[in-house]
């Protein structure tokens, strides 16, 4: 699990900004008005998504299709949304559906992903993109062949917060990246039985939540070739509980002489509710993100003046405005940042 998700974060960038001749003629007939999303399952992640898009005025959610016909209904009462579709297929092969979102449990990312690929649509898929290697690239091979967008929704990377990060990795201020260490974890002692969690492909915290820190690999060290992984856990009910693990980089560049590889070390747990901060360690200084880093708001930026001394510099990054203020996963509102992106990516 962990070597997949460095390796999908290695081959996954924010977006992989192609696009089908198709849909390029159905954006640019549409250039004023809302981008069109279809919402591919009705499940708890999706509400959330739906939720934030009634914020962005460039984006419309105009359909929703679910494993019945009912279920898409309530979804779409609850949600006001105009189509509903009792089965995925119809949904994707909708002409009024601009993009698709898809939000179903990972087991199901790949065959929905690859179907609407080969329909020309443009796709976002919930991260994980899928559960191996091999299928991530073969839809990322997919995407580049037929000429369609295909973005893995790690919203994270959307944030003015993490726009503002990799301005400081690239200027080189707190110098070259030494390692990065986070912690992510949730206490799932309520999550029952039959919650998504406990699936014995897809369950797990590092399939629901790794993906998060492995990404900052990708961020501290952008040439970086993956070079090792040392990881070690608990398992409760079949899959994986708590984590820790360390990841070296071969380091690609050696900005200021610096040749050392790189390294990313991290824990989750879903045993208890951490402090979600992540550090990166820099030669000439750090910086720090409070948590919940994974819905960064606050940023602190130290540089050394001496061992034990720095000055510092804090930036805050307040979510919007929220009028909903419920929602199934905290920080949601944020997806509104990922939103736009995709927006901006098709515009």
């Amino acid at each position: 699990f962990i070597v997949l998700l460095v390796f999908s974060m290695t081959i996954s960038r924010l977006s992989t900004r192609l696009f089908s001749s198709t849909a390029q003629s159905a954006l640019a007939r549409n250039a004023n008005s809302p981008l069109r999303w279809g919402i591919l399952s009705a499940g708890r992640i999706s509400s959330d998504y739906v939720k934030a898009m009634h914020l962005v005025p460039e984006a419309e959610p105009i359909a929703v299709a679910a494993r019945s016909a009912s279920k898409a209904q309530e979804f779409a009462d609850s949600h006001n949304i105009p189509k509903t579709f009792g089965n995925y297929h119809d949904l994707i092969r909708n002409p009024d559906v601009d993009v698709v979102y898809i939000g179903t449990i990972a087991d199901h990312h790949y065959e929905w992903t690859r179907e609407s690929i080969l329909a020309g649509k443009p796709t976002v898929v919930e991260k994980p993109m899928t559960l191996c290697a091999d299928d991530t690239k073969e839809l990322i091979n997919l995407a580049k062949e037929k000429n369609v967008f295909l973005m893995e929704g790690m919203w994270t990377r959307c944030f003015p917060a993490m726009q503002k990060l990799r301005q400081i990795i690239a200027s080189n201020e707190i110098g070259p990246i030494v390692y990065v260490q986070g912690d992510f974890g949730y206490s799932m002692a309520n999550n029952g039985p039959e919650d998504r969690i406990w699936l014995p492909d897809s369950g797990g915290v590092t399939m629901d939540i790794g993906m998060y820190i492995a990404q900052f690999g990708r961020l501290a060290f952008p040439d970086g070739k993956l070079k090792d992984v040392f990881a070690t856990g608990t398992v409760k009910n079949g899959v994986d509980h708590s984590v820790m693990a360390t990841v070296t980089y071969e380091r690609g560049d050696s900005r200021d002489g610096f040749g050392e590889d790189g390294l990313l070390q991290f824990a989750l747990t879903g045993a208890a509710n951490t402090e979600e901060r992540m550090v990166l360690q820099g030669t000439k200084g750090r910086v720090v993100i409070n948590g919940p880093f994974h819905v960064p708001q606050k940023m602190k930026v130290m540089y050394d003046q001496g061992r034990g001394e720095s000055t510092e510099q804090i930036f805050d990054f307040p979510l919007p405005d929220d009028p909903y203020g419920a929602w199934n996963n905290p920080g949601s509102i944020g997806f509104v940042h990922q939103i736009r992106e995709v927006g901006t990516a098709l515009s």
